[in-house]
């Protein structure tokens, strides 16, 4: 006798999903600015003998695969969300976390093997 609550929680839902994407996406372009701001600095300050540059220049910050990870995750995790939509779930049912741990798993895989293909060819 219990209702279906996916229909009641689809707003709050996506406004918690659109609240935590800002909030990563702008974690990671913080990352990447203050982490050059910090490499640009010690050049700058002479702080930095050509051991000390060269140990910089090797733990390069890639944004572009940074970026692909996070867009590849939440695709696979807004098809999740799709699939969820369209299955009737009760309020006391663990379907959705599995069908949506599953679907950020895809995600993940994914990305590895992506980014796998990317550093070889590199």
């Amino acid at each position: 006798m219990q209702a279906c609550l996916m229909g009641k929680l689809k707003i709050k839902d996506m406004q918690f999903l659109v609240f935590i994407t800002a909030i990563v996406a702008l974690t990671v372009i913080v990352i990447a600015t203050l982490n050059h701001r910090i490499k640009v600095r010690m050049i700058k300050a002479g702080l930095a003998d050509e051991l000390a540059v060269e140990a910089l220049n090797k733990l390069h910050y890639d944004l572009r695969v940074d970026t692909l990870k996070w867009g590849v995750i939440l695709l696979f995790g807004g098809m999740g969300m799709i699939v969820l939509n369209y299955i009737t779930v009760y309020a006391d049912s663990t379907l959705p976390y599995g069908i949506e741990t599953v679907f950020l798993a895809a995600g993940f895989i994914t990305y590895y093997l992506i980014s796998r293909k990317i550093n070889t060819n590199a």
